[in-house]
């Protein structure tokens, strides 16, 4: 089965819509929190939050695992 590629990145309001269920979706500034604070891994560009979408999809969710996995 192939699967469409990953976009590398997504605005954040797209991600927002995209990632999470109308009734658990996170508000847009706590989602911009969670861009600042690395919990969600996102480049600033322009003023505009954009998530690097193939790194988001990777994390565990463990902190110890996911920086073992990014390093390697």
């Amino acid at each position: 089965m192939n699967q469409a590629p990953l976009p590398q990145l997504m605005a954040l309001a797209e991600w927002r819509t995209t990632r999470f269920t109308e009734d658990s979706r996170p508000s847009h500034s706590t989602a911009v929190r969670w861009c600042k604070d690395g919990h969600v891994p996102a480049k600033r560009i322009g003023g505009k939050w954009f998530v690097c979408v193939r790194e988001e999809v990777m994390m565990t969710g463990n902190e110890l695992v996911d920086a073992v996995l990014k390093a390697s």
